[in-house]
Order: structure tokens, then C-alpha cells, then sequence
């Protein structure tokens, strides 16, 4: 990429008989990428028992250590259901994640999310409580498939129903920063003044929607509270960054998403990013993931998204400086399905960014499609195995050899190593090459930058949770560098980091 439970007794037969019909859908399309429903890296116990509404699991902590916890989105959608004070079900969401499939939390203490609201995975939903026909704290969960309840699968692991407690680890995590979720965020520049080396943003989202910015020394990030935007990236959309206009300096921009799908950039003077504009009226709706490259290599960034579903098109829009071109240019047609993590980067080096692909699940496998400057070339595997389930993958060149590479980040209890792949020109080269051994906590928001000036890619942790703070480990070209802290307070629960 270009630098720059205790067993819940709940009284689950009234539930059972008063389910609330689901959201009529067309035909099902693939399962999406469903992660668990509470927060990245914490524990859960979970059961099913014969009185319990069909395929339904309850989630719980021993006691009533989840009350008014965090109900999060298992993968991306539209909310078309909140619903308070039903008979059985309480208060409850439901969320419409296209091509058939559904999925809804219940007994929630209170609902936080306005009807009609689009979510990434990992945006709150709700509260969890013990409303409805329920005897005690517990988060209710479902997915459903053309209004059919179905056996659920959660960050790429079929849960049990055998009837005793199990436990399982949430991998809702890898979306922007605190938002948590699903949102394949793989690595984008970020030197909003030019002097090369990146720098961090945060977006607030919510009521404010602030933008700010700490500027790299090439040893720290300085600035807490410098604001350089007061109304960018609401609440459902997707933010990234870039370099839009060619000047050498990274701006940022805003997919709206939804039924109008419009996209919003705002130019960096290198103080300051100016007023947003639209620089595109239909790109990137509904559910579809958008990423930011120079496809044709002239030096500004262009747009691309990934439809997904079953079509799993790839269509790009050009920048012209002050502006995006082409909204069904189709530059691909069968890449980056649901449930795969799909980014972009300079594999080959020839300085076009090119579409990469991790499909995740029990095969992990990484395809690569390169681009001529007016399409991808068919896709072909770079790799065949390497950021399975849970896993948090990201790109840049860590090397300095001009070819980007691929890092991922294991993220869990049992292990928090980072490794990394590099690029030989057309495939990526290694598997257990470990870079380092204690970075990126479940939990926390790991990503990639140029933070020094090296010309050597780096990885970045932003902590989130009660301290907020930002680690740096730093390329040598053959490992990263223990992790030092470069900021004590950036990038807060909620807020999308990069």
C-alpha cells in the first residue's frame, strides 16, 4: 500500500410460543461473517436446552456479571426491529444483514439503536438485562435465515448444542478502533501534513462527530485534543483515509452507505481537513465494504467496494483530483465473498494497488487479483495459510522492498503474536515467521503505518477500554521492535482509530 454460567434458568416456553414472525427476506445468500455479540476477546458461557426457541443460545456471565454490558451487531446491517416490553422476548433488536439473513438480540436491559439505523459489527445495539420472560441477566441470540431460526455459527465456530454449558471467546473485534466489529479495515495512509511519516485519527461518530488528529514526531504522536474536523464519519458509516487529490497529503473520507450511498471527502491542508464534499452520489450502498488505492498509479487515490453475496463483484471509481468516475465500472466479478476480509495493496510493486483477499474459516486462505490500471487480473492464491478464524490480518511493506506484505495479529487470551508474510512479486512468502510475540491484545485495534519514516511499514495498537492508550512497534525490516507507548489518550470506546 501506497506509504504515505451458571446454567440460566429462564422460562423459555412462553418464548417459544410467542415468537415474534421475522423480518419477511428473499431467498437466503450466503451466511455472513457472524462474530459473538459481546465485546472482542471477553468470555462468554453459553447453552441451549429442549424448552429454548429453536436453535436460540443464551450467552451469559456466572451471576449477574453481564448485566447492562454491551449487546453488540454480529456482522453488518440495518436494524428493522426495536421492540420494548414484549411478553417473551422483553426488549429486543433485530437487524436485517441482507440476502435473507437476520439475526436478534433479546432481554435487553434497554435498546440503544434507532430503527432504521445501518451498523457495522461491533456497534452497540443494546444493553444486556433481564427483561421479558427471563429470571436473570443474559444476552438472547439468534439468527435466522428467510425468517427461520438457524444453528448458529460465531466467529467461524458452530456452537454447541448438546445441552451442558460451553464457553467461548468473542472475536468481534478488527472493525475501526472502538466500533469493534467485522469492518475489514486492512491498512490506509494516514500523513494528513505531508512530512512522511503517518499520523493517527479518531472519529468520535455519535451526536459530534469530531475528527482528530495527533501528528507523528517519528518517536511520539503529538496532541490529545486537536480537532480537525467538527462533523465527519456519523454513526453507521464507514470513514478512511487517503490521498485524494494527489498532493502528497492524506484527507480523509465518509461511505454513507445505506439507500443513498454517497461519498463525502474532506481535504487536509495539513493543519486542518476543509469542508466535506460529495465526490460521489451512488457508491458502496447497503452492506457492501469500501476500501481506498491507487488502481491506475497516478498518484490519487481511487475508491473500490466489494458487493459481497452472491455476485461478490468488484467495482472501482477513479479520482480526478475533486471528484470520483464511474459508478458500475465493474473491475472484477467474483472477489471477496461474505464472511472474507478483503483489502487492498501493492503486492507486486509496480505502484497500482491491487485487491487481497483473506478468506478466514478453517482454510485461511489469501488470493490476490493485481491490477492493470483499468481492471484486476483473475484472482490467484497467494498463500494457503494464514490468518484463520479470529484472526486480525493488515497490509503494508515492512521490508522497504517497494511490494506490500501482510501481517496478522492472533488477538486472543492464549496468544497475542503478530506474523508476518512477505511479498516475493506475486505470492507471500512464510507462514510461521513470527514478528513479534506480544502485541495487539484482545480487545485492542491493531493496524499498520509508516510511523517513523523509514520507509518500513509499522504496527500500531490502540488499547481502547479504560486507558486509551497507543502502542508503536516499529520495523526493523526482519521483526518489529518491542512496543513503546506514543500516545496515553487517543482513540476512546466507540470511536473509529486508524
Amino acid at each position: 500500500m501506497r506509504k504515505g454460567f451458571v446454567t440460566l434458568v429462564t422460562a423459555v416456553a412462553a418464548i417459544a410460543t410467542s415468537v415474534v414472525a421475522a423480518h419477511p427476506a428473499l431467498a437466503a445468500g450466503p451466511r455472513p461473517g457472524f462474530r459473538a455479540p459481546w465485546p472482542c476477546g471477553q468470555v462468554r458461557d453459553y447453552y441451549h436446552h429442549s424448552g429454548e426457541v429453536a436453535n436460540a443460545i443464551d450467552f451469559n456471565i456466572a451471576g449477574s456479571g453481564d448485566l447492562g454490558t454491551p449487546a453488540l451487531a454480529s456482522a453488518p446491517g440495518t436494524v428493522i426491529e426495536t421492540v420494548t416490553g414484549h411478553s417473551g422476548y422483553g426488549n429486543y433488536v433485530r437487524v436485517d444483514h441482507g440476502g435473507g439473513w437476520t439475526s436478534l438480540v433479546a432481554h435487553l436491559d434497554r435498546i440503544t439503536v434507532s430503527r432504521g439505523a445501518r451498523v457495522d459489527a461491533g456497534q452497540e445495539l443494546g444493553k444486556v438485562g433481564t427483561t421479558g420472560n427471563s429470571t436473570g441477566p443474559h444476552l438472547h441470540y439468534e439468527q435466522e435465515a428467510d425468517g427461520v431460526n438457524q444453528p448458529i455459527i460465531v466467529d467461524g465456530v458452530a456452537m454447541n448444542y448438546d445441552g451442558q454449558t460451553r464457553r467461548h471467546t468473542s472475536g468481534n473485534c478488527g472493525g475501526g478502533g472502538g466500533g469493534g466489529g467485522l469492518l475489514p479495515l486492512g491498512g490506509s495512509p494516514a500523513d494528513f501534513n505531508g512530512d512522511g511519516k503517518d499520523d493517527i485519527v479518531t472519529f468520535t461518530r455519535g451526536a459530534a462527530a469530531d475528527v482528530y488528529v495527533a501528528l507523528s514526531t517519528g518517536n511520539g504522536f503529538t496532541g490529545t485534543s486537536v480537532k480537525w474536523h467538527d462533523f465527519f464519519g456519523l454513526g453507521g458509516e464507514t470513514p478512511l483515509t487517503g490521498d485524494f487529490n494527489g498532493d502528497g497529503k492524506d484527507d480523509i473520507i465518509t461511505f454513507t452507505h445505506g439507500s443513498a450511498g454517497d461519498v463525502y471527502v474532506a481535504l487536509s491542508d495539513g493543519t486542518k481537513f476543509g469542508a466535506s464534499a460529495k465526490w460521489h452520489d451512488w457508491f458502496a450502498p447497503n452492506n457492501e465494504v469500501p476500501a481506498v488505492g491507487d488502481f491506475n498509479g497516478d498518484g490519487k487515490d481511487d475508491i473500490v467496494t466489494f458487493t459481497r453475496g452472491a455476485a461478490a463483484d468488484v467495482y472501482v471509481a477513479l479520482s480526478t483530483g475533486n471528484g470520483f468516475t464511474g459508478t458500475s465500472v465493474k473491475w472484477h466479478d467474483f472477489f471477496g465473498l461474505a464472511g472474507e476480509f478483503p483489502t487492498v495493496g501493492d503486492i507486486n510493486g509496480d505502484n497500482k494497488d491491487d485487491i487481497i483477499v483473506f478468506t478466514q474459516g478453517s482454510n485461511a486462505d489469501v488470493y490476490v487479483a493485481t491490477s492493470t490500471g483499468t481492471s484486476f487480473n483473475p484472482s490467484t492464491k497467494a498463500h494457503d495459510w494464514f490468518a484463520p478464524t479470529g484472526e486480525l490480518p493488515r497490509v503494508g511493506d515492512f521490508n522497504n522492498d517497494g511490494k506490500d506484505d501482510i501481517v496478522t495479529f492472533t488477538n486472543s487470551t492464549t496468544a497475542d503474536d503478530a506474523y508476518v508474510a512477505l511479498s516475493n512479486g506475486t505470492t507471500f512468502t512464510g507462514t510461521s515467521v513470527k514478528w513479534h510475540d506480544h502485541f495487539g491484545l484482545p480487545g485492542e485495534f491493531p493496524y499498520t503505518g509508516d510511523y517513523n519514516g523509514d520507509g518500513k511499514d509499522d504496527i500500531i495498537t490502540f488499547t481502547l477500554g479504560n486507558t486509551n492508550d497507543v502502542y508503536v512497534g516499529t520495523s526493523t525490516g526482519t521483526a518489529f521492535t518491542t512496543g513503546a507507548k506514543w500516545h496515553d489518550f487517543f482513540g476512546l470506546p466507540g470511536e473509529i482509530t486508524l
